[in-house]
Protein backbone atom coordinates (compact mmCIF):
# COMPACT_ATOMS: atom_id res chain seq x y z
CA UNK A 1 0.00 0.00 0.00
CA UNK A 2 2.97 2.24 0.62
CA UNK A 3 4.23 1.88 -2.63
CA UNK A 4 0.89 2.89 -4.16
CA UNK A 5 0.22 6.14 -1.59
CA UNK A 6 4.02 7.02 -2.76
CA UNK A 7 2.52 7.02 -6.81
CA UNK A 8 -0.26 9.52 -5.37
CA UNK A 9 1.80 11.67 -3.74
CA UNK A 10 4.21 12.09 -7.04
CA UNK A 11 0.80 13.70 -8.78
CA UNK A 12 2.14 17.72 -8.98
CA UNK A 13 0.70 19.48 -5.80
CA UNK A 14 0.14 16.16 -3.92
CA UNK A 15 2.31 16.97 -0.62
CA UNK A 16 1.28 13.58 1.49
CA UNK A 17 -1.27 10.97 1.27
CA UNK A 18 -3.12 8.47 3.90
CA UNK A 19 -5.64 5.81 4.01
CA UNK A 20 -8.12 4.95 6.61
CA UNK A 21 -10.95 2.67 7.17
CA UNK A 22 -14.75 3.35 8.22
CA UNK A 23 -13.90 3.42 12.08
CA UNK A 24 -11.34 6.17 11.25
CA UNK A 25 -8.13 3.54 11.56
CA UNK A 26 -4.95 4.46 9.88
CA UNK A 27 -4.45 1.67 7.58
CA UNK A 28 -0.85 3.48 5.86
CA UNK A 29 0.10 7.15 4.83
CA UNK A 30 2.85 8.79 2.86
CA UNK A 31 3.79 11.85 4.43
CA UNK A 32 7.06 13.43 4.46
CA UNK A 33 8.63 12.74 7.46
CA UNK A 34 7.78 16.65 9.10
CA UNK A 35 4.66 15.47 9.66
CA UNK A 36 3.99 13.98 13.33
CA UNK A 37 2.18 10.44 13.40
CA UNK A 38 0.22 11.43 16.16
CA UNK A 39 -1.03 14.09 14.25
CA UNK A 40 -1.66 11.46 11.08
CA UNK A 41 -3.67 9.19 13.41
CA UNK A 42 -6.27 12.06 14.42
CA UNK A 43 -6.43 13.38 11.20
CA UNK A 44 -7.48 9.72 10.10
CA UNK A 45 -10.60 10.04 13.03
CA UNK A 46 -11.12 13.16 12.26
CA UNK A 47 -11.94 12.61 8.31
CA UNK A 48 -13.69 9.22 9.42
CA UNK A 49 -15.93 11.60 11.91
CA UNK A 50 -16.63 14.55 9.60
CA UNK A 51 -17.66 12.00 6.61
CA UNK A 52 -20.03 10.27 8.26
CA UNK A 53 -21.81 13.82 9.51
CA UNK A 54 -21.59 14.63 6.09
CA UNK A 55 -23.30 11.92 5.02
CA UNK A 56 -25.92 12.24 7.62
CA UNK A 57 -26.62 15.65 6.65
CA UNK A 58 -26.45 15.46 2.58
CA UNK A 59 -26.00 11.84 1.56
CA UNK A 60 -23.48 9.53 -0.07
CA UNK A 61 -20.87 11.45 -0.64
CA UNK A 62 -17.57 10.88 -2.75
CA UNK A 63 -15.35 13.36 -2.50
CA UNK A 64 -14.76 16.24 0.09
CA UNK A 65 -12.41 19.46 -0.86
CA UNK A 66 -11.66 21.57 1.80
CA UNK A 67 -9.39 24.80 1.13
CA UNK A 68 -7.20 26.77 3.27
CA UNK A 69 -4.89 29.67 2.73
CA UNK A 70 -1.56 27.35 2.81
CA UNK A 71 -3.00 23.96 1.96
CA UNK A 72 -5.65 22.10 0.56
CA UNK A 73 -6.94 18.98 1.69
CA UNK A 74 -8.70 16.16 -0.90
CA UNK A 75 -10.62 13.50 0.71
CA UNK A 76 -11.81 10.58 -1.46
CA UNK A 77 -14.64 8.38 0.29
CA UNK A 78 -15.27 4.54 -1.04
CA UNK A 79 -17.07 2.31 0.37
CA UNK A 80 -14.82 0.56 3.15
CA UNK A 81 -11.99 3.66 3.33
CA UNK A 82 -10.99 6.99 2.88
CA UNK A 83 -8.03 8.35 1.41
CA UNK A 84 -6.82 11.35 2.20
CA UNK A 85 -4.48 13.76 0.26
CA UNK A 86 -2.72 16.65 1.65
CA UNK A 87 -2.12 19.52 -1.52
CA UNK A 88 -0.70 22.32 -2.43
CA UNK A 89 -3.61 25.31 -2.72
CA UNK A 90 -3.08 25.28 -6.30
CA UNK A 91 -3.62 21.63 -7.01
CA UNK A 92 -5.32 20.46 -10.28
CA UNK A 93 -8.28 18.60 -8.66
CA UNK A 94 -9.38 16.85 -12.14
CA UNK A 95 -5.21 15.89 -12.68
CA UNK A 96 -5.51 14.52 -9.06
CA UNK A 97 -8.78 12.61 -9.76
CA UNK A 98 -7.15 10.89 -12.95
CA UNK A 99 -4.21 10.05 -11.61
CA UNK A 100 -5.86 8.65 -8.53
CA UNK A 101 -8.30 6.57 -10.61
CA UNK A 102 -5.61 4.29 -11.29
CA UNK A 103 -3.89 3.85 -7.79
CA UNK A 104 -7.04 3.55 -5.76
CA UNK A 105 -8.69 0.38 -8.43
CA UNK A 106 -5.59 -0.92 -7.62
CA UNK A 107 -5.78 0.10 -3.41
CA UNK A 108 -9.53 -1.57 -3.91
CA UNK A 109 -7.70 -5.36 -5.27
CA UNK A 110 -5.02 -5.19 -2.22
CA UNK A 111 -6.04 -7.69 0.90
CA UNK A 112 -5.38 -6.50 4.19
CA UNK A 113 -2.80 -7.74 6.50
CA UNK A 114 -4.29 -11.67 7.70
CA UNK A 115 -6.87 -11.65 4.74
CA UNK A 116 -10.58 -10.49 4.70
CA UNK A 117 -12.54 -7.66 2.85
CA UNK A 118 -10.62 -5.66 0.09
CA UNK A 119 -8.85 -2.26 1.50
CA UNK A 120 -11.33 -0.52 -0.80
CA UNK A 121 -14.30 -1.61 -2.01
CA UNK A 122 -15.69 0.37 -4.92
CA UNK A 123 -13.46 1.70 -8.24
CA UNK A 124 -14.91 4.33 -9.95
CA UNK A 125 -17.26 3.66 -13.22
CA UNK A 126 -15.88 3.65 -16.36
CA UNK A 127 -18.12 6.65 -17.26
CA UNK A 128 -16.77 9.07 -13.96
CA UNK A 129 -13.42 7.84 -15.72
CA UNK A 130 -14.75 8.96 -19.03
CA UNK A 131 -15.79 12.45 -17.98
CA UNK A 132 -11.96 12.55 -16.14
CA UNK A 133 -10.50 12.10 -19.42
CA UNK A 134 -12.90 14.96 -21.07
CA UNK A 135 -11.88 16.90 -18.26
CA UNK A 136 -8.01 16.44 -19.58
CA UNK A 137 -8.34 16.94 -22.94
CA UNK A 138 -10.56 20.16 -22.72
CA UNK A 139 -7.72 21.64 -20.85
CA UNK A 140 -5.03 19.91 -23.32
CA UNK A 141 -6.98 21.65 -26.27
CA UNK A 142 -6.44 25.60 -24.47
CA UNK A 143 -10.30 26.04 -25.64
CA UNK A 144 -12.69 28.20 -23.40
CA UNK A 145 -13.35 25.14 -20.66
CA UNK A 146 -16.57 26.40 -19.94
CA UNK A 147 -17.83 26.38 -23.62
CA UNK A 148 -16.19 23.07 -24.70
CA UNK A 149 -17.89 21.46 -21.55
CA UNK A 150 -21.25 22.84 -22.28
CA UNK A 151 -21.07 21.97 -25.98
CA UNK A 152 -20.37 18.18 -24.72
CA UNK A 153 -22.96 18.15 -22.36
CA UNK A 154 -25.56 19.45 -24.98
CA UNK A 155 -24.57 16.75 -27.30
CA UNK A 156 -24.13 14.28 -24.94
CA UNK A 157 -27.76 14.96 -23.30
CA UNK A 158 -26.06 15.02 -19.74
CA UNK A 159 -24.58 17.25 -17.45
CA UNK A 160 -20.39 16.41 -16.67
CA UNK A 161 -20.49 17.76 -13.27
CA UNK A 162 -23.36 15.28 -12.45
CA UNK A 163 -21.10 11.87 -12.30
CA UNK A 164 -18.86 11.30 -9.97
CA UNK A 165 -17.03 8.22 -9.08
CA UNK A 166 -19.93 6.04 -7.49
CA UNK A 167 -22.32 7.33 -10.41
CA UNK A 168 -23.38 3.57 -11.66
CA UNK A 169 -21.94 2.83 -15.56
CA UNK A 170 -24.90 3.37 -18.18
CA UNK A 171 -23.66 2.44 -21.86
CA UNK A 172 -25.75 4.58 -23.34
CA UNK A 173 -24.73 7.78 -21.29
CA UNK A 174 -21.08 6.34 -22.71
CA UNK A 175 -21.80 5.91 -25.98
CA UNK A 176 -23.09 9.44 -26.06
CA UNK A 177 -20.45 10.64 -24.19
CA UNK A 178 -17.63 9.68 -26.49
CA UNK A 179 -19.73 11.01 -29.75
CA UNK A 180 -20.00 14.00 -27.93
CA UNK A 181 -16.54 14.03 -27.49
CA UNK A 182 -15.70 13.04 -31.02
CA UNK A 183 -18.04 15.68 -32.41
CA UNK A 184 -16.75 18.80 -30.64
CA UNK A 185 -13.07 17.69 -29.85
CA UNK A 186 -12.52 16.03 -33.25
CA UNK A 187 -10.74 12.94 -30.35
CA UNK A 188 -11.74 9.37 -29.30
CA UNK A 189 -11.64 8.59 -25.48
Amino acid sequence: MQTLLRQLNSVPGVVGSMVCDPEGRLLAHAFPPTVVPGTIERAAAAVTERTAALQTALGRISTIDLRFAGSRIVVKVMEGARVLFLCSPSVNLQLLAMSAAGVLRQLHQLEPQGGGEPALSAAPSELHQAVQLVEALIVESGGDRIRLRGQIALKAGFTLDLVDADTPDDPVKLRSLRAAVRAVLGQDI
